[in-house]
Order: C-alpha cells, then sequence, then structure tokens
C-alpha cells in the first residue's frame, strides 16, 4: 500500500497541495566568543537565554532548539536569521516530513541491507518499527517510524489512522546546503533528495487528491487535530467544563 502526502493548510485556510508538509524540528547551533565581555553580557548568550541556559564553554556558546521552541517553518526561519546575524554557526539541522499510510519496514530495510552504505539498522518495539539509515555521525542520518504507533504508544491514544514519520539529521558539510534550501523555501528540493537518496519514491506515492490534516475533513484528520491540540483542549476543559460542554454539544449540528 502506498503512502501519500499529507497536506497542509495555511493560515489562510487555503489549501495548498503542493506543499509537502516538511517542518524542521531541530536546530544545534555554536556561537564563537570573539570579544573580552562578560559571558551574560554577550548578545549572542543573552538570546539563547531566552531558551533558557544555554550551555557554553570558554571559547563557545551551545544551542539547541527542539521542536518545542520551533512550532512552524517561518518560526524556523527566523531561529536560523538571528543565529546568523548573531554570528552563529549552525551544525545540525533536522527536518520531518509526514506521509499518510504506513510503510513497509521489512521492504525498505531489505532495500538499504543490500547495499554497502550506509548500513541500515531495524528496531521493533511497543512503539513500532523503526529503520535507520546512517550513523549518528554521519552529515546526513535517515530515520523512518510508525508514527501511530508511537502516539499510541507514548498517549494511550489511537489517531485513527496510519501514519509514517521520515526524519533526517543533516550535518557537517551538509548543512549550508539544506540551510539554503530551506530558508529560500524550497521543501520540495529538501524532500525530493530524501526520497532519491533513499529509495523513498518506491514506497512514498503522491495522489494528486490528498486528503488535507484539517479539522474540516471526516474523522481521521479529527483525531488528528485533536492529539496535535490535546493541551490546549484540556485546558479549556479545566478553565470552564461548563462552557466547554456546551460549545461542544453546539457543534453536533455543524
Amino acid at each position: 500500500m502506498g503512502m501519500s502526502w499529507m497536506c497542509v493548510r495555511s493560515s489562510k485556510g487555503q489549501r495548498m497541495t503542493e506543499n509537502p508538509g516538511l517542518q524542521c524540528g531541530y536546530i544545534k547551533a555554536k556561537f564563537a566568543l570573539v570579544n573580552d565581555k562578560e559571558i551574560w553580557e554577550h548578545p549572542a548568550y543573552i538570546w539563547c537565554s531566552t531558551f533558557g541556559r544555554p550551555r557554553f564553554t570558554l571559547n563557545f556558546i551551545y544551542l539547541v532548539l527542539g521542536h518545542t521552541d520551533i512550532p512552524d517553518s517561518e518560526t524556523a526561519r527566523e531561529y536560523i536569521k538571528t543565529i546568523s546575524e548573531l554570528g552563529g554557526h549552525i551544525t545540525r539541522l533536522d527536518f520531518c516530513v509526514d506521509y499518510l499510510g504506513k510503510l513497509n519496514f521489512d521492504a525498505f530495510y531489505r532495500l538499504h541491507d543490500n547495499k554497502e552504505k550506509p548500513i541500515p539498522a531495524m528496531w521493533k518495539s511497543p512503539e513500532g518499527e523503526t529503520v535507520y539509515v546512517g550513523k549518528r555521525s554521519s552529515e546526513r542520518m535517515l530515520r523512518v517510524y510508525d508514527k501511530r504507533a508511537e502516539i499510541l504508544a507514548k498517549k494511550k491514544v489511537d489517531i485513527g489512522f496510519d501514519l509514517t514519520r521520515v526524519e533526517i539529521e543533516i550535518k557537517g558539510r551538509m548543512v549550508p546546503r539544506y540551510k539554503h534550501l530551506f530558508m529560500s523555501g524550497q521543501e520540495e528540493v529538501i524532500v525530493s533528495d530524501i526520497q532519491e537518496l533513499y529509495g523513498l519514491r518506491n514506497f512514498c506515492k503522491r495522489h494528486k487528491a490528498s486528503k488535507p490534516f484539517d479539522v474540516r475533513d471526516k474523522s481521521d484528520s479529527v483525531w488528528g487535530f485533536i492529539v496535535r491540540y490535546r493541551n490546549v483542549i484540556g485546558c479549556a476543559y479545566q478553565q470552564d467544563k461548563a462552557q466547554f460542554l456546551e460549545i461542544i454539544g453546539g457543534l453536533r449540528d455543524v
């Protein structure tokens, strides 16, 4: 069974069928300490401190931004721009893209097991199957896993549809290329690179009538929406249960 692209919607609600749904989920950077200012007076340290206490040594300040710090691509671009303006150097970028459907993990593993490099690894656990291609020390490492199973194991919620997540770690000499592509809005090129490099085109089929991941669709997208915004929904319920139930009851006729 082939997997289809997960389409998204813009802030104006317009369907973007050509957007592959690529997300930047991790940024790692370092800043050189080249002046005599106290560390807490350094502009880079002041900015990094807004995300928590940054790590630093005698010569460098280190910053790590995880997926909880990066809600969307525009925010990620703003962070990368600020890092450059403060003289920082990005050492790692992670990107991910979700596909509706379930990957044939055994077949994908065998595809790469027949090659000399990079060597794949496959893990099976209650959180689902995961295939790694490459090493953590490599300039590129791919990780593909069953997102539906992971959510079910960690959150005890079944989103109601198969979902496969593809993640790639970019480090070293590869960072400038992918940084340029992402900053110039060429997410399609990044996704195409991932598909070509790792043979994912044989497993992931893009359909013209892809189903948007939006609350206005039927039950599968609704459950996905609830999982994504469960914290906000829970806070609204705890804040005013009566009003929450009144609103939900009013939605039955929508």
